[in-house]
């Protein structure tokens, strides 16, 4: 009984050394869609073409941290295509929209992720 109850002190500080100071702490919460338009053809007499699509990312930014953030860059992947999103300065609590460049899609299933971000 005592050992189970050495172990079970044993993982318990274990686990509190981990969460306060060996596990990142969060700094950024980022929430982000995507949009996606497309556009047709306008002319009677031209030709039945294809509608183009072009794609966007965007979404909210806020900083859960207690100290200022410079210098955002979220780089995200849409379809493939390389996008990315810059943000100035964000101070604690602060939240900012973002928006990445538009770019046009060649797939019809439309796939994102947060490939990097970087701060100071």
């Amino acid at each position: 009984m005592k050992k189970l109850f050495v172990i079970i002190l044993l993982g318990a500080a274990g686990y509190f050394v981990y969460q306060n100071y060996i596990k990142e702490k969060t700094v950024l919460e980022i929430n982000a869609n995507k949009s996606v338009s497309t556009s047709h053809s306008m002319d009677i007499d031209a030709p039945a073409l294809s509608p183009t699509r072009t794609g966007m990312i965007s979404g909210t930014v806020k900083n859960v941290s207690d100290k200022p953030v410079s210098n955002i860059v979220l780089k995200y992947k849409l379809n493939g295509d390389p996008v990315e999103a810059r943000i100035n300065y964000l101070n604690p609590g602060e939240t900012k929209n973002f928006s990445t460049q538009s770019v046009r899609l060649r797939y019809a299933e439309v796939t994102f992720y947060l490939e990097e971000k970087s701060y100071e």
